[in-house]
């Protein structure tokens, strides 16, 4: 990867292998060290672009080769910050990923969507195995809660419930499908998903949600996604997704 430009500060630079569970703790690092640097403003946005770069290199990039790497940088500059991952990867033909239609209906495919809403300017190399994204210094606001996610499940007859604690990232995901999946066996027709304690919501926590609506939908159940922060409200209505996921927004 190359170095940052030497106008630059460079606030963060680290290689990881590729697993989920170093993703999760480098995101929750990038986050503490925007917020301490008073970057709240533009904490949502870099995180949420971060953990899709990164989930992206590890499991499409290196295709889950632990044995492979990850760098990452994070760089401040005086109006903007610079974000670069780079994987060991084989790449991807981005140019023809770029002009596909975003399918709102499919539990993954939004990355390429999500880089485009959030920063400011999006570039890849030539091969596709290092990208690089720019933001400024002011961006849609986040929350500051820095804990390790979990979640509660309860079922009282065909209704379900999830309650957040933390975050709805990668990381998390495997396990939550196995706990919907035994609701579902359960004869769970309707799930309720309350994001009060939730911060970040990436690709896969979609993916995972919409995956739920869309094994309800048969049989007439429906997902409902409640006490949303404002940042993954926008998130959600970026994504097309607040009617189909019947997403209300958390009371002030």
């Amino acid at each position: 990867m190359k170095s940052a430009h030497r106008e630059d500060r460079v606030s963060l630079c680290q290689t990881i292998h590729s697993e989920l569970a170093e993703v999760e703790s480098l995101c929750l690092k990038i986050r503490a060290l925007l917020q301490s640097n008073d970057l709240v403003e533009a904490c949502f946005c870099v995180e949420l672009l971060a953990r899709e770069c990164l989930n992206n290199a590890v499991i499409h990039g290196n295709r889950g080769d632990a044995g492979k790497l990850i760098e990452l940088s994070l760089c401040v500059g005086r109006k903007y910050l610079r974000l670069q991952v780079g994987d060991e990867g084989p790449g991807f033909a981005w140019p023809e990923m770029r002009r596909k239609r975003l399918d709102t209906v499919a539990p993954s495919g939004r990355g390429l969507k999500l880089y485009e809403l959030y920063a400011r300017r999006v570039q890849f190399n030539r091969s596709g195995n290092r990208i690089t994204l720019w933001f400024g210094k002011k961006n849609q606001r986040g929350r500051g809660n820095c804990e390790m996610a979990g979640y509660v499940m309860e079922q009282n007859d065909l209704q379900g419930s999830v309650r957040l604690i933390g975050d709805l990232t990668a990381a998390l995901v495997p396990d939550l499908q196995a706990g919907l999946r035994e609701m579902l066996s359960k004869g769970a027709r309707d799930l309720v998903f309350d994001l009060e304690s939730t911060a970040m919501l990436d690709s896969s926590g979609m993916g995972l949600l919409i995956a739920a609506a869309n094994s309800l939908a048969p049989n007439g159940g429906k997902v409902r996604v409640t006490n949303v922060c404002p940042g993954i409200f926008r998130l959600l209505q970026s994504m097309r997704l607040t009617a189909r996921l019947n997403v209300t927004a958390k009371a002030n």
